[in-house]
């Protein structure tokens, strides 16, 4: 029958994949300071999420388990690594740790105090903020080495160097110039993991592909699309996901025209990211989208015309009782619309646009 779960998951960070559902889990202690849970309706597990006001409260500590892990978008703890601010302790925590915890810095400082309960924020800082110190500049360094494979692999930030290339061919040629292969050697690797919460509830005499498929639904049963990786080392849950990420050909990493963040497009034609620290935060996708449709009323001519006209046209269909005027205008906006859509996908011009909306001002 299958085995029970014997991965250790007290000491150490475990992590793993699942490429078709584009969704990665992890295990770890983390210390829950202005931070709570996160339920989103397509995560089956939480996931971590800064509180958006000041409010403390206590500072405790919570670990996660194979039966409940910890559940992020594939690809999340490579991109908030690269988007980290390792300047101090305070932002460190606020874009990283709080996320992951601080287990995972064991290659850095041998004695890292296990996660407790704290009676204050001044405790919680006494007790790490010194480490953060006297490690900082070691965590920079293995940001830059990542940042500028990432850079590399997918010609970003100006970086056209072997732009021809596969990114994962670049990535190869990269780990092996630099030596990136030396952060994979103090990982557990537990392949075909198939393994049962619940042994009690599986009655081996009766089971059935129905009843199969009830415990793949509630979680009884858990067959791992990935290997499931185990280390106390941050570099090398890194190694683990930069070959993920670059082994993934439907996978690319872009930076957002909006904050300047790594971020993966979900499709290849976005231009600002999702990511979130905080409750309630709007994303660039919300805010880059209307700051640039903004920017584009003011200079593009055809949509300053759209607009114009459109605010003439409302006013005359508000004021008339006409139906066959209500109705031109319903057309006409759709229409109009449409052209924006074109121009917005850059299927014609700006010229085009103007000169449509001229022609069709009336229409």
């Amino acid at each position: 029958m299958l085995r029970k779960n014997n991965i250790p998951v007290k000491n150490g960070f475990n992590i793993w994949f699942n490429k078709e559902k584009r969704k990665e889990f992890y295990t770890t202690s983390v210390i829950l300071y202005k931070t709570t849970f996160n339920h989103i309706s397509d995560n089956k597990f939480p996931s971590i999420i800064l509180k958006s006001d000041e409010h403390i409260g206590e500072i405790y500590f919570s670990s996660s388990n194979f039966s409940s892990p910890f559940e992020e978008n594939y690809g999340t703890f490579l991109i908030k690594f690269l988007n980290s601010n390792f300047s101090s302790f305070e932002t460190a925590y606020n874009t990283f740790f709080c996320f992951y915890g601080l287990s995972i810095l064991e290659e850095f400082y041998k004695d890292i105090p296990k996660a407790r309960l704290f009676k204050s924020k001044e405790d919680f800082y006494e007790t790490y903020e010194p480490i953060f110190i006297e490690i900082k500049r070691k965590l920079k360094e293995l940001q830059y080495l990542i940042k500028r494979c990432i850079d590399y692999m997918y010609n970003l930030n100006d970086n056209l160097e072997d732009k021809n290339y596969l990114p994962f061919e670049k990535y190869l040629a990269y780990i092996i110039k630099n030596n990136v292969f030396r952060y994979s050697i103090n990982i557990d690797v537990f392949y075909y993991q198939q393994f049962a919460h619940d042994a009690l509830n599986i009655a081996v005499e009766s089971i059935t592909p129905k009843i199969v498929r009830e415990h793949l639904e509630n979680g009884i049963i858990d067959v791992n699309e990935s290997p499931v990786f185990h280390t106390s080392y941050l570099s090398n849950i890194l190694y683990v996901s930069l070959l993920e990420i670059a082994s993934n050909k439907d996978i690319k990493i872009k930076t957002c025209k909006n904050c300047g963040k790594y971020f993966i497009p979900i499709k290849n034609t976005e231009k600002y990211c999702d990511i979130v620290y905080y409750q309630n935060e709007q994303t660039c996708k919300i805010i880059g989208a209307t700051n640039s449709y903004t920017k584009k009323r003011k200079t593009v001519e055809g949509i300053r015309f759209y607009r114009n006209n459109y605010q003439r046209r409302l006013m005359q269909a508000k004021r008339s009782d006409d139906e066959q005027i209500k109705s031109a205008f319903k057309n006409w906006k759709q229409l109009a619309k449409s052209k924006i859509k074109e121009f917005n996908n850059n299927k014609i011009s700006e010229d085009e646009l103007l000169a449509w909306m001229k022609e069709n001002k009336d229409s």
